[in-house]
């Protein structure tokens, strides 16, 4: 007999005995002998097609399928992707089927084209084999298992982003961190970003969570009299994130943007319980298809990948440029927001207890690489970009104008900004007098879009306060940077003031 028909007659044997229902961790249900398999879990949203196995590796999709049934039903969604991809990868690398089985050669073969940063992908494809093997499905030679468990399996280099200080990949210095805030607060009061992104990019600053759980939040996670957040739990092993949460107390500024979003929520139809980030308002078109029924805990939820990749391009049209990659405009990956709330913990002196609390890690493994980079690195990096990221991060992000009669309010009641600390006389007006302001005044105004300085007013007077409060810490240099963003702000107010008295001179000589 045709050895090539006895093979398919095998494959066709095998995929009669996969099970027409599965139940995922998660609880979603699936029929696995269709060829395009998608679920979801929480705020995720799978998809394996096996259409991609074609050439003669489609006899092996019953194989694989069957390997992966019991991590579909006792691990993460993710988990089962991710083998699933890192056999696809290997596939692929193998190219075109000749044999009836892949052997420990192939394996040896493919670890030879893996490039440095790939190797990882050995380690993600041994689980996936070593169940294969072990449920003595064709396709996998036995020696294969064997292979594998000799080999040493790299995996992936954690914490290597945040221990190297990565300018794509890792945490934001300090001065990247106020530029940005500058910049998505200037983006929004412009009109440049909605809502939602200003929100989440608070949000990701003040609690270091992963997209994840911020795509698992609802609207009534948020307390608005205690202006306490509780943010859901993710990699915790429940069923779900929203089982467990942490608590984050939220500052008065962001918490009032917060009550006016939900509030906005709830005159567009949505209940107490809809997703603070919904798939209707973050996505441009409305999805295809509908994965989750009315009753799903998670309907409505943004998935995950979504909201990540539509809040990264809000926020990278008003991004600010970054010396550290030669003033190109600073990467807003939402990882390195948590990358950064951890880092800022350790160098506030916060323990890696603590740490790993305040980050969602069950144990402290994780927490240890941000105890790893070197403080001198980071004082380096700082120091080295505070000066070149200054004359384009712009911190004053308002309107000079020449006095209060030109101001947008005119004197309106609250229009007037006066610091009284060192004059009685007005350094500037807000273009809406003060309304829906939890900024600590006059200190902040410089840096806000509402900001309009006067040109004859006292700013260097504020300048020279500012500068000898910052002297005043001392040795602490994370508490004498805070006002660092206001300073430079009022130093380029001084800056436009004098350039512009410069050039009435110049215009008032010509004339003469």
């Amino acid at each position: 007999m045709n050895p090539l028909k006895n093979e398919l007659s095998a494959s066709t044997a095998l995929a009669q005995s996969i099970p027409p229902r599965v139940f995922t961790r998660g609880g979603a249900q699936l029929d696995p002998r269709l060829d395009v398999w998608v679920w979801t879990e929480g705020v995720f949203k799978r998809r394996i097609d096996f259409g991609h196995y074609k050439g003669g590796y489609e006899r092996y999709v019953p194989s694989l399928k069957l390997a992966l049934i019991p991590y579909l039903k006792g691990h993460s969604s993710s988990h089962v992707t991710n083998l699933e991809g890192a056999y696809r990868y290997f596939v692929d690398l193998s190219g075109p089927y000749v044999d009836e089985e892949f052997t420990p050669a192939h394996l040896s073969n493919f670890a030879a084209k893996l490039l440095p940063k790939d190797r990882w992908r050995i380690g993600t494809l041994n689980g996936l084999i070593q169940k294969w093997v072990g449920l003595g499905l064709p396709g996998m030679h036995p020696g294969c298992a064997a292979y594998l468990e000799e080999r040493r399996k790299p995996g992936n280099k954690k914490g290597e982003a945040v221990t190297t200080r990565n300018p794509v990949k890792g945490p934001f210095s300090e001065d990247e961190v106020q530029a940005l805030y500058s910049a998505v607060n200037a983006g929004y009061g412009r009109g440049d970003l909605p809502l939602w992104s200003l929100i989440l990019c608070r949000l990701l600053l003040a609690c270091g969570g992963r997209i994840s759980q911020f795509a698992s939040l609802k609207a009534l996670d948020f307390d608005s009299t205690s202006t306490v957040l509780r943010l859901p739990q993710a990699k915790t092993g429940a069923e779900h994130s929203r089982i467990s949460f942490l608590e984050f107390e939220i500052g008065p500024q962001t918490s009032r943007l917060l009550n006016n979003h939900i509030n906005v929520l709830r005159e567009d139809g949505f209940a107490d319980d809809a997703p603070l980030f919904p798939e209707r308002l973050v996505m441009v078109r409305p999805p295809v298809d509908f994965l989750r029924a009315p009753s799903d805990l998670f309907y409505g939820h943004c998935d995950s990948p979504t909201l990540s990749r539509r809040f990264r391009l809000w926020v990278e049209e008003v991004a600010p440029p970054t010396a550290r990659l030669d003033y190109a405009p600073l990467p807003v990956g939402p990882q390195r927001f948590r990358y950064t709330y951890g880092t800022r913990l350790v160098e506030e002196g916060a323990s890696m207890a603590v740490v790993a609390n305040r980050l969602g890690h069950a144990d402290l493994q994780n927490a240890g690489v941000y105890f790893s980079a070197s403080p001198k690195v980071v004082e380096n990096i700082d120091k080295a970009m505070g000066p070149l990221l200054a004359p384009l991060a712009r911190a004053f992000q308002g309107n000079l104008v020449e006095d209060e009669a030109n101001s947008t309010q005119k004197g309106a009641p609250g229009s007037r900004i006066i610091d009284f600390r060192v004059s009685t006389d007005p350094v500037g007006g807000c273009s809406q007098c003060a309304r829906g302001c939890a900024f600590n005044k006059p200190l902040s105004c410089y840096t806000c879009y509402r900001f309009e300085p006067f040109l004859d007013a006292p700013h260097e007077a504020v300048l020279q306060r500012l500068l000898k409060e910052r002297d005043n810490w001392g040795e602490d240099t994370r508490m004498a940077a805070i006002n660092d963003e206001s300073i430079r702000a009022v130093q380029e107010v001084i800056a436009f003031c004098e350039q512009v008295r410069q050039q009435r001179a110049t215009d008032g000589d010509e004339a003469a």
